[in-house]
């Protein structure tokens, strides 16, 4: 088999889980565990399968971060949110926060064996391109779908609006790995690139496929455990909690990756400030391998703010780096002092004027 190599590849979403850092809504957090398109109630995603995802605020949360490992646990129905009778999971989703067009996209994951239980990883567009030939198809790239009645085997697939693949979806756009030994951790990722689409378990290519043409814009992440109650995959056949878990999920650009390439925002002194898909990195000037910049230990990405805060700039001091913000609405600025690793430790100087001194 040939195994992954990320020469040349950089990372632009690195989340380790060492911190929760989820909301309904995902502002000011890196994940939303709602989908507002999806929203059925005050605290639920109408969800798949026989599930409804719901947020803590509707009695029950089954979103854990503890270890540096993030736990998704399925339950049957427990609160009034969701559809009655359907069981109680999560989803997190970077929906409106952070999307890439190509890179190499990875999680890595312990998920359930338990009958009923059904995880993912996957890739939806920042914008769906409607099907032209009304077909009922549309974008979705799925890195890895796991069902718990079926634990050696994982599949992994493209969906598109394109005729042609969809004459015969198994053999042309999904993808079917087993795993010698099923428990514990794997990891699974998708290189998508502009010409090909290359899936890997462990490191190792399973299979490739050609790049329809429809799937050429951003996509934002997507990861769940939804559950089933079909005769082959019965969640209601033990009732008893189902848990998966997950490690780290992490994003790359690829070195042919075109506009999801680095920006060059900055370079004066000693720092280039460059933006890689919608996140920062805080490279040397004429060179990289720089930091990534994050705040809580997570990335920041564009907008995350408001549209109405920028970054100008970053300087390498001792200790770390200053950033400095810019509010386009006030005209007031912000500074922010890092450590080492790009990640926000004190706001040095905070609502300043163009003419401060201090500034």
């Amino acid at each position: 088999m040939t195994a992954l190599n990320l020469t040349g590849f950089k990372m632009t979403f690195d989340e380790e889980f060492d911190t929760r850092s989820i909301s309904q809504t995902g502002a000011s957090t890196t994940w939303a565990d709602i989908r507002p398109e999806w929203r059925l109630d005050a605290n639920s995603d109408i969800g798949f399968g026989n599930s409804s995802f719901v947020d803590a605020g509707s009695g029950y949360d089954p979103l854990s971060v503890k270890s540096g490992v993030l736990s998704i646990t399925a339950v049957p129905d427990r609160t009034a949110s969701g559809y009655p009778g359907s069981w109680e999971s999560g989803l997190i989703t970077t929906e409106g926060h952070f999307s890439q067009t190509y890179g190499y996209f990875e999680i890595r994951a312990d998920f359930s064996n338990l009958p009923g239980a059904w995880d993912a990883f996957w890739l939806l567009p920042d914008k769906q391109i409607p099907d032209p030939n009304n077909a009922g198809h549309w974008q979705e790239l799925d890195v890895v779908e796991h069902y718990g009645s079926w634990d050696k085997g994982v599949y992994s697939g493209i969906h598109t609006t394109d005729a042609a693949p969809n004459l015969n979806w198994q053999a042309n756009l999904q993808v079917y790995s087993e795993l010698a030994q099923p428990s514990g951790y794997h990891t699974y990722g998708v290189d998508w690139e502009k010409d090909t689409i290359s899936f890997y378990v462990d490191g190792q290519l399973m299979g490739m496929k050609p790049t329809p043409s429809d799937m050429h814009s951003p996509m934002y992440l997507l990861a769940d455990l939804a559950t089933q109650t079909n005769s082959g995959n019965n969640a209601n056949a033990a009732s008893v909690p189902i848990t998966s878990y997950i490690d780290y999920i992490h994003v790359y650009s690829s070195p042919s990756s075109g506009s999801a390439g680095a920006t060059t925002i900055e370079a004066l002194g000693s720092t280039s400030l460059s933006q890689v898909g919608q996140n920062y990195f805080l490279d040397p000037v004429g060179g990289t391998g720089g930091p990534e910049l994050k705040v809580n230990g997570a990335a920041v990405t564009a907008g995350q703010f408001g549209s109405n805060w920028v970054i100008l700039g970053a300087e390498a001091v001792s200790g770390g780096y200053d950033v400095a913000w810019k509010n386009t609405t006030t005209g007031l600025s912000n500074i922010w002092s890092t450590d080492t690793h790009g990640n926000h430790v004190v706001d040095l100087l905070a609502g300043a004027s163009s003419t401060s001194s201090a500034l």
